[in-house]
């Protein structure tokens, strides 16, 4: 996943992530992220970086869940990971730590994928597509 031009690999499928807010029940959001009526990234093949002094990779490309389109304050959202309500609602506390890991292309080598998502046409313009087990980035 791409976001605030920085590559993420997340811990479960971009349809999946879940909100990290406590509930005024005292317990974890079940809300997703990627809620009904957000804006959604766009899959997209990217060149594969590797930082200055690193070996040279297998491929050039990779499928990355791109969010960069999206407005400064949804990718900070999803940043975030809260769910459009909880985003709305600063004041809730945090039950858990958002769990985005930065994606290094040797050290995540087996979610680098050279195809989009089969399932990537059924989607039009602006609607997104969701990921298979794992975002790849």
């Amino acid at each position: 996943m791409q976001l605030l031009y920085v590559r993420y690999l997340a811990s479960c499928s971009v349809d999946e992530i879940q909100c990290v807010t406590q509930t005024r029940r005292r317990i974890r959001c079940t809300a997703k992220v990627l809620g009904h009526g957000t804006l959604r990234g766009v899959w997209t093949l990217m060149p594969v970086t590797a930082q200055s002094g690193q070996l040279a990779l297998p491929s050039d490309v990779m499928a990355v869940y791109n969010l960069s389109a999206l407005p400064y304050q949804e990718q900070m959202r999803w940043r975030s990971q809260r769910c459009p309500q909880h985003d709305a609602t600063p004041t809730a506390g945090d039950l858990a730590v958002a769990d985005w890991e930065p994606f290094d292309p040797l050290r995540h080598h087996e979610h680098v994928h050279t195809r989009l998502p089969a399932h990537r046409r059924r989607s039009g313009p602006g609607l997104g597509n969701h990921a298979p087990r794992r975002a790849h980035s």
